[in-house]
Order: structure tokens, then sequence, then C-alpha cells
């Protein structure tokens, strides 16, 4: 559990940039996962089986705060203002913007590099975690990657900043 609950919270802290977003996930992923456990015949299916539900749990997640953000917009509910950490140290910062312009990035880009730069998975591995064909998930990669590339020429950062 431990093990794969860091995976899952990075993974979905990834997505989002959001630590209660992951913990929201990875909370549900797991009770998901417990649910479906007498149907797992291939236990060495499953992570592909823990990113599958929690990747399909940060889609809904985050519909659900789309949702949440527009009746705040709207005026309809208030969400008090979090507290203003202290200075964060440059690595932080540097990490942070590097998730901001993930989160500028269409959700299913963003889910292959997620799963592909941060997780090590490999491109079939991907593919079998989001039922997708492999050339499917390196054309995500591929217009994923470029369209961080634009995002950071447009906002003028140096991209060799923000690969880790």
């Amino acid at each position: 559990m431990d093990q794969w609950g860091k995976r899952v919270y990075n993974f979905a802290r990834r997505y989002a940039n959001d630590d209660h977003f992951a913990n929201e996930v990875v909370q549900q992923t797991f009770i998901q996962a417990f649910e479906k456990l007498d149907q797992l015949k291939d236990p060495t299916k499953l992570q592909s089986g823990l990113y599958r539900i929690a990747s399909n749990n940060c889609i809904s997640q985050g519909r659900r705060l789309a949702r949440r953000r527009q009746l705040e917009e709207n005026g309809l509910i208030h969400t008090p203002d979090p507290a203003n950490p202290s200075q964060v140290v440059e690595r932080k910062e540097l990490r942070d913007m590097v998730l901001k312009v993930l989160q500028m990035i269409p959700p299913e880009q963003r889910q292959v590099i997620i799963m592909k730069e941060y997780e090590g998975l490999k491109f079939r591995e991907i593919a079998g975690i989001l039922e997708a064909s492999e050339n499917t998930i390196k054309a995500r990669m591929y217009y994923g990657l470029d369209a961080k590339r634009k995002i950071m020429i447009q906002n003028k950062l140096n991209k060799d900043l923000y690969y880790e």
C-alpha cells in the first residue's frame, strides 16, 4: 500500500498540481481497487489497474473541481482564501512552474507525459493502462511535449530549467 500509495499520489499531484486533489484521488483509487480486488485475475496487472483507476479518478475529480470553480466564479459558493505560504525554495518554484505548464496541456496528453516522464512507464504499459494503441500513446506524447514547448516559449520560460 505504501509503495503504490506514493506512486498514485505523485501521479495525481503532477496531474493537478494540488495536494488535496491528489489525496482525494489516492483515497478514491484505493477504495475502488479494494472493491474490485476479487476481480484481479493476474497480480502482475495490479500496477496498470491502479494507474487506470487513478487516471479515471483524476479526470472525474478534475471535472468536479471545474464545476466548483464555475460556481465560485458565479458567486454561488464561497471558498475562503488559503493562507499564504512562506517563501518557497527555488527547486519547488521550478517544479511548480513545470506543473502549471502541464495544467495547460490537454488531459489525455498530460496523462501520457506524467506516466512516461515522471512514473517511468513504457509506451506499451501506458497503452494498456489507458486502453489505447501504442501509436496513439506515442502521438499523445509527441503532441503533449510540443504543446509544453510552445507554452514555455510563449511564456518565455527556459526549457532547460524545467526538465527534471
